[in-house]
């Protein structure tokens, strides 16, 4: 009898003894992710713009092909904000030279900004339009080691032609997700080319005198310029 009552009491001493020892640990609540305010993009690709421009009541065609880089944000409220930079190479049968040389091939270069809303942005897809404000210029130049000039004898003579633009126009935008971070894109835009400018710049140089004499007209009925890009989209 006094076993089981000695048995009892160190049962009871050991139960307390634990109890007091016991810590209880707080459930610390779970960190819910921040819903992000605005979610960026970072493109880079390709494109093939075609413009059309009417300087002098005369017309050029150009077909241009570079690279593009751009940066598209998209708010939680929709509104939308994008730029873009393209360069590359540029074609025509168009420009001239002079009365016997026509000017080919030359180099390109591009610049829009615009703002827009994004009727779609979850994680696997983004849909937006753009209106857009930018410029424009395709250059082609031509080296002569060599030219008699009437007045300055002897020079090297460089002679560049410039078509350039002002353009307002919109841009539809277009994102596939591939990943967490990565996808894919596609846009098309059209430009209209209020002002169109043409400018040619005969430079001429020797060990006596370097000379630039540059000629413009902006006498134009504007044109237009489509604008096809696609590429690879970075998001975070």
């Amino acid at each position: 009898m006094k076993k089981t009552f000695f048995t009892a009491a160190i049962l009871a001493a050991a139960t307390a003894f634990a109890a007091d020892n016991v810590q209880t640990t707080t459930p610390q609540p779970v960190a819910q992710p921040k819903d992000k305010s605005w979610t960026h993009f970072v493109g880079a690709g390709v494109t093939v713009p075609v413009s059309k421009y009417n300087v002098e009541e005369s017309d050029f065609s150009l077909v241009n092909a570079g690279l593009n880089l751009s940066y598209m944000g998209i708010s939680k409220s929709g509104f939308a904000v994008r730029a873009d930079l393209s360069s590359g190479a540029t074609f025509t049968d168009d420009v001239k030279y002079n009365e016997k040389e026509d000017a080919d091939v030359g180099t390109y270069v591009a610049g829009e900004v615009g703002l827009g809303y994004g009727f779609v942005n979850t994680p696997d897809w983004t849909v937006a339009v753009f209106a857009t404000v930018g410029v424009e210029g395709s250059v082609f130049t031509r080296d002569t080691e060599t030219y008699k000039h009437p007045d300055l004898g002897k020079v090297d003579w460089t002679r560049s032609v410039t078509l350039g633009a002002l353009t307002l126009g919109g841009d539809l935008a277009v994102r596939k997700a591939l990943g967490n971070h990565v996808g894919v894109f596609a846009s098309v835009g059209g430009r209209w080319a209020p002002v169109a400018v043409w400018l040619l710049t005969d430079e001429y140089d020797n060990d006596d005198v370097n000379r630039k004499d540059t000629f413009k007209s902006d006498k134009s009925d504007g044109g237009f310029t489509v604008v096809p890009t696609v590429g690879a989209m970075w998001n975070f």
